[in-house]
């Protein structure tokens, strides 16, 4: 049943973005990542383990303005035995590199986690992407999801992901003086 939720709101995204992000005024990306939740020894000895794989998780992010990306992300332990879904949201900062080829930026937001019970968490981060074409790119992120002590179905925790990103409007990868942003 989670797989195939995942699907329909994989294919959901993919349709309804390509109509409005093929246009030169929106800057999309998505992106399928692999991602783990990494809980401390005892913390995973409490939930069932220290690892929870959250494969696939899915992506759409959109660069508003001032080097700030508003970013969405959806996850769901499908290929795990723990019960472990996330919802998150987070605005990324990324230092005026928008246009470069490699992207370091860091993160704030925050998510919804669905393991016992639903849990908010704050949410902490740094990542990069590096554009190996116009339109696709590789993406590093390491998160700490922070729960309040009050919330005990659910651990404060690390949270690392890998995956590809997807450009809807091609990158200019060499980029000359005069058509850089200043």
């Amino acid at each position: 049943m989670k797989l195939k939720l995942a699907f329909v709101f994989l294919l959901f995204f993919m349709f309804t973005l390509v109509i409005n992000g093929q246009n030169s005024d929106n800057k999309w990306t998505f992106g399928l990542s692999l991602a783990v939740a990494k809980f401390t020894d005892f913390q995973g000895s409490v939930l069932g383990g220290a690892f929870v794989n959250q494969t696939p998780r899915l992506t759409i992010s959109r660069y508003l303005f001032n080097n700030l990306t508003m970013v969405g992300s959806y996850a769901t332990s499908a290929l795990d035995t723990q019960k472990h879904t996330t919802l998150d949201g987070a605005l990324r900062y990324d230092f005026g590199a928008s246009y470069d080829n490699v992207v370091p930026y860091v993160l704030l937001g925050g998510s919804f986690v669905t393991a016992q019970q639903l849990t908010p968490t704050l949410n902490f981060g740094v990542g990069n992407t590096f554009w190996f074409s116009p339109s696709y790119g590789v993406n590093f992120q390491l998160m700490y999801k922070y729960s309040e002590e009050r919330f005990q179905s659910q651990y404060s925790h690390f949270y690392p992901s890998i995956g590809l990103v997807y450009s809807f409007k091609p990158r200019n990868m060499n980029m000359r003086l005069w058509d850089r942003k200043h």
